[in-house]
């Protein structure tokens, strides 16, 4: 709906708004996401002394700087591999925790 605004302008990307909402609209919900999203920020907010950093091979290496540090090494991209990739994605410390109800 977006790009059909874009490219064809109002109002004839009308039709192609209104499909978005109606699918929006009919789409199942769940407050599953905003639970988990609340325990994510409860988490950070009660957290004693600094905060855990992100695991250096999740970090964006845009420099030569960053990858001799470390930056992105041993990152597993997910679309690459057929499987599912063990891959640390939660701080030191906060493994195994899980925001989302089982």
């Amino acid at each position: 709906a977006f790009q059909a605004c874009q490219f064809i302008g109002k109002p004839e990307c009308d039709v192609n708004l209104a499909q978005a909402v109606v699918y929006m609209a009919r789409a199942p919900k769940s407050i599953e996401v905003y639970d988990a999203y609340s325990k994510a920020k409860a988490s950070v907010k009660e957290h004693k002394g600094p905060l855990p950093s992100v695991p250096l091979h999740l970090r964006n290496a845009p420099t030569r700087l960053m990858r001799d540090l470390g930056y992105s090494k041993g990152y597993k991209y997910n679309p690459a591999y057929s499987e599912p990739v063990e891959q640390q994605y939660m701080p030191e410390g906060l493994e195994g925790i899980s925001f989302f109800t089982d």
